[in-house]
């Protein structure tokens, strides 16, 4: 890799915001939500769902490269309803985008991230037509507040021979009906798809939602699907810090928490999916990190705070959303998406700099790149 293109993804704010993308696309949207309408009213509906798809793609592509959505009209107003797909850090993104939607246009529109809770769904998909009764589930609550599920259904026995992968897309669209979208992306930390039915008690997959109501999280259910609060779910994880003087960055962590996990898992591994996915589109994630040197051990997560709510503070709103952090050996980090990088880092350079900090940088959860220093150590 040449040295530009690694300026340029180690200091990517050449790209253009996304908090700016989120006002040009809901612009754009406002302008011309009345010809979604016309086409969504017209009795031929077969021949205007491929001009109504493309039509409203090209008004969200301000924001989103590749957007995908569905749209609809629930009886009383017309339906944007925005599909993270299991991705959770677009998830992030498409709440962010919700969240500055335009109060004149949501007279005539509900804008909502993820689809909907469905009690008496059935689907029809590669020459099958399953129900939420005819699956079969093994449940129990995680370690994390979380969610386990082993998941059998008989209809779908041969398919898991023949073709696996098909057999887990019905099962995650029957998922996301019987919990809502967000929900299964809040709760579910590992599913499993069985190809013989398991011993001991199990619930058909439509009494799943019932389950997590009463055993799992009985006080953050009615809100299990609220894009605000899906991403408020915090997993905790721990590291084997490394032994070597000279270790690579994050190498050190011992104990982290996070409401991200894949970023914070493909970072690791060296993988920039989402990277190269939320680049496209003007949002960057990415960490702080400084010394913990002199730091009290019993300060340190104070400290992490503390910074937090501080460049928060210097930021104003919709410029960046915290996801986590975690603390080294010798390094504490602080993580997060960033919707304007550079107004982040200008004002997270006026905070560090009367931080207690000897000094602290910027990087990108990709992990080939540079760190970007905030703040310099003083040479005596």
């Amino acid at each position: 890799m040449d040295e530009e293109r690694m300026r340029e993804l180690s200091l990517p704010v050449g790209l253009k915001p996304f908090r700016v993308r989120t006002r040009e696309a809901w612009a754009a949207f406002l302008e011309g939500e009345g010809e979604l309408r016309a086409l969504m009213e017209e009795t031929d509906r077969e021949a205007a769902g491929e001009r109504l798809v493309a039509r409203c793609g090209e008004l969200l592509t301000p924001a989103f490269s590749s957007p995908s959505f569905e749209l609809g009209h629930n009886g009383e107003k017309y339906e944007l309803i925005l599909v993270p797909e299991g991705d959770r850090a677009r998830m992030f993104q498409m709440a962010y985008f919700r969240r500055y939607a335009p109060e004149e246009l949501l007279e005539r529109w509900n804008v909502q991230v993820g689809r909907s809770r469905s009690e008496s769904f059935s689907l029809r998909m590669y020459g099958q037509e399953i129900a939420l009764g005819d699956v079969q589930a093994w449940a129990e609550k995680t370690e994390d507040g979380g969610l386990g599920l082993s998941l059998y259904c008989e209809k779908l026995a041969p398919l898991m021979k023949e073709n696996e992968d098909q057999a887990y897309s019905i099962i995650y669209i029957l998922l996301d009906q019987a919990l809502g979208e967000l929900a299964a992306m809040r709760y579910v930390d590992y599913l499993e798809v069985l190809t013989a039915p398991e011993e001991g008690e199990s619930m058909p997959l439509d009494r799943l939602a019932g389950f997590v109501s009463g055993e799992v999280d009985p006080e953050g259910w009615p809100r299990a699907n609220d894009p605000e609060l899906a991403g408020e779910r915090y997993t905790a994880y721990e590291g084997r810090p490394s032994e070597e003087e000279d270790f690579d960055l994050r190498r050190d962590v011992y104990v982290g928490v996070t409401c991200c996990v894949p970023l914070i898992k493909s970072y690791y591994q060296g993988d920039d999916y989402y990277m190269d996915r939320l680049h496209q589109d003007g949002v960057v994630p990415g960490f702080f990190y400084y010394p913990l040197d002199g730091v009290d051990p019993k300060e340190v997560l104070d400290l992490r705070e503390q910074l937090e709510q501080a460049i928060q503070a210097r930021c104003g709103e919709g410029v960046v959303t915290f996801t986590g952090g975690a603390t080294g050996t010798t390094l504490g980090y602080l993580d997060f998406i960033a919707w304007d990088l550079k107004v982040l880092l200008d004002s997270a350079v006026e905070v560090f700099a009367g931080a207690p900090v000897a000094w602290a940088a910027f990087h990108s959860f990709r992990f080939l790149a540079n760190g970007i220093g905030l703040k310099a150590e003083e040479q005596e």
